[in-house]
């Protein structure tokens, strides 16, 4: 219950901290930018550029994940259905954002930390140098974007959706101003994550500790 209770608290702040559909002001701002004003419209094509390099196969796999964001394929509990050649696969650097095209409106995105390849499934963003990597991938999330993600993807049916980056960069969302503010934003939402995986931790450790005791408890079978 406090699990739960910790992430239902974690996507009201969202809806505060981001504005609501047709506004260009959160409902809730910190102190230091209450009188900053609204945020400025930009197209996401002001804002990202992609990446498109492929000429590093040596590199390590990475993934997208819907929970997680990008991760290596390696420590992914799931067969590696990564072609033997690896010649088209993009790069990505840390700080980059990496999106699966086809799943962008479900909230299929996240920051690498890492220097890697990924499918040619994948867009790779990297952001102007002024724009906070971690806001965004908060920001990707939000309900309203992900409704956005959803509208501007391209396909006959959602199995088909494609949000490729022409199609991305034409995107017009409220951006803050000041880059302290997405600081601000990212690290309190960033917080609250780390909150909700120490006690998702201590749920799964409590777990273990019941199933052990009850291979314990009960007889083993014998037959």
């Amino acid at each position: 219950k406090k699990v739960q209770a910790l992430k239902q608290h974690k996507k009201g702040l969202m809806q505060q901290l981001f504005p609501a559909e047709g506004e260009t002001t959160p409902r809730l701002r910190f102190p230091d930018f209450r009188e900053a004003g609204a945020w400025e419209v930009k197209r996401l094509g002001e804002i990202f550029q992609e990446r498109t390099e492929r000429d590093s196969s040596s590199l390590e796999l990475l993934s997208v994940t819907m929970s997680e964001g990008v991760v290596k394929t390696s420590q992914l509990d799931r067969k590696n259905n990564a072609s033997s050649d690896l010649s088209n696969y993009k790069n990505v650097y840390p700080n980059d954002i990496v999106y699966n095209s086809m799943r962008m409106w479900q909230g299929a995105s996240g920051v690498s930390q890492w220097q890697g390849i990924v499918s040619p499934a994948y867009t790779v963003i990297t952001p102007i140098s002024t724009q906070k990597p971690f806001f965004w991938a908060y920001y990707f999330k939000h309900t309203e974007n992900i409704e956005k993600f959803s509208r501007y993807s391209q396909g006959v049916t959602s199995d088909t959706w494609s949000l490729k980056f022409p199609a991305f960069s034409s995107i017009k969302i409220p951006v803050p101003t000041k880059a302290d503010e997405q600081q601000k934003i990212a690290h309190c939402l960033s917080s609250l994550d780390e909150v909700i995986g120490l006690e998702s931790h201590k749920l799964d450790a409590l777990k273990n500790l019941k199933k052990g005791l009850m291979q314990q408890l009960f007889p083993q079978d014998v037959a």
